[in-house]
């Protein structure tokens, strides 16, 4: 699943700093080459911000990154 900037997204399952059930906007996402890094930066209704950041070097993120419609579902 790819997730896309401007759409919503409800947690289907804990991740990170995420509780299953909250909704959240994608705000942004991006890819630092030089750190090897996925950004996303998540938005909700209060305008209050979280972030999760991937690593390209550590098999548990690249899962994560891989499979985030394990976390996510599109509303």
């Amino acid at each position: 699943m790819e997730i896309q900037v401007g759409k919503s997204y409800r947690v289907k399952n804990d991740i990170f700093h995420f509780k299953a059930g909250e909704v959240w906007l994608l705000a942004d996402k991006g890819y630092q080459a030089y750190y090897g890094e996925y950004n996303f930066v998540f938005v909700n209704t209060e305008k209050e911000r979280k972030y999760i950041v991937l690593r390209d070097n550590s098999d548990e993120d690249m899962e994560i990154g891989c499979h985030l419609d394990r976390y996510f579902e599109e509303i």
